[in-house]
């Protein structure tokens, strides 16, 4: 029996592949960007409609003959360093082989275009783990998602401040500071990396709050999510964090808090935060793609 394989879909495959969705009933990777960027991707090929500017994509697809059994989207992230995974579906309950294939089909496409890491998240306890697996996608990081308490809501941000584009370097020194090592040799090891963690984020806001040693805290807020780095040792810098979190964050929205910051997890809990679950962080490094150079035999008398 021959290795199935996920194969690229041109924009006339997406468009051809919507009266299927219906088939395709078991989400493994759900983000509402997933599904807005297959959606636009199939207006795309009808040439109906003037799309505004969407970030470069891969859509891989598993079918045989004419009917599919999985298909994959990703984005490229920030500064093209890095690719996410964004939605996966599949049209058995239990298939690891397709979802295999759709992941390494994934990392092949993304270091031809000259990515450096694929990311994806999952829940804890998702049945598909060992389908992602045997695409080379391996857990580095747990997040843990805090419901926020419901509060009064404040205008003031109290130390911090909204985010500049001058700011990213500093920021990048807090990542490299606060975030153990093994999960920075697993995301970001290069400034351009950690731009693209954060576009995995979702953020739509970013606060920081400075010390004497520079940017010691960063908020990032998204449409559902929040996201906190803080340096740790200084005193009254998490309530600061959370105050924010409360007053800033979405209304229904969650705290996304890494394994790693145990001691911010605990406040939360103090004052309100309710556990919703644990899902996990994969990354796959990509060995980046060279064309060889086309050679031409030469007589041995032009060397001489």
């Amino acid at each position: 029996m021959s290795e199935m394989r996920a194969e690229p879909l041109s924009p006339i495959d997406t468009a051809t592949l919507w009266p299927q969705l219906g088939r395709l009933s078991t989400e493994i990777v759900a983000t509402r960007a997933g599904e807005n960027l297959l959606l636009s991707s199939g207006l795309a090929a009808t040439g109906l409609t003037r799309l505004p500017r969407i970030p470069r994509t891969i859509v891989v697809g598993v079918k045989r003959a004419l009917r599919y059994r999985g298909v994959l989207v990703a984005r490229e992230l920030a500064g093209g360093a890095a690719w996410e995974i964004v939605s996966i579906r599949i049209a058995r309950t239990i298939d690891d082989e397709t979802v295999g294939a759709l992941a390494a089909g994934a990392a092949l496409e993304a270091a031809r275009r000259n990515g450096r890491i694929l990311f994806v998240r999952y829940p804890e306890s998702s049945p598909h783990a060992t389908g992602l697996q045997r695409a080379g996608l391996i857990s580095y990081r747990e997040e843990h998602l805090l419901a926020l308490p419901r509060s009064g809501r404040s205008a003031e941000t109290g130390a911090f401040r909204p985010a500049a584009r001058s700011d990213r370097a500093g920021t990048f020194r807090l990542y490299c500071k606060a975030v153990p090592q093994h999960v920075r040799r697993s995301e970001a090891l290069t400034q351009q990396e950690w731009r693209a963690v954060i576009d995995s984020f979702d953020c739509e806001k970013e606060y920081v709050a400075e010390g004497d040693r520079g940017i010691v805290a960063w908020a990032g807020f998204g449409e559902r999510e929040c996201h906190l780095i803080l340096e740790p040792g200084i005193e009254g810098l998490s309530d600061a964090a959370l105050d924010l979190i409360e007053s800033h964050g979405p209304r229904h929205g969650t705290l996304v808090l890494g394994d790693d910051q145990d001691a911010l997890h605990d406040r939360a809990a103090e004052r309100g935060y309710t556990a919703m679950g644990v899902r996990l962080v994969c990354a796959r490094r990509l060995a980046q793609l060279q064309s060889l150079k086309e050679v031409s035999p030469l007589p041995a008398e032009s060397l001489a």
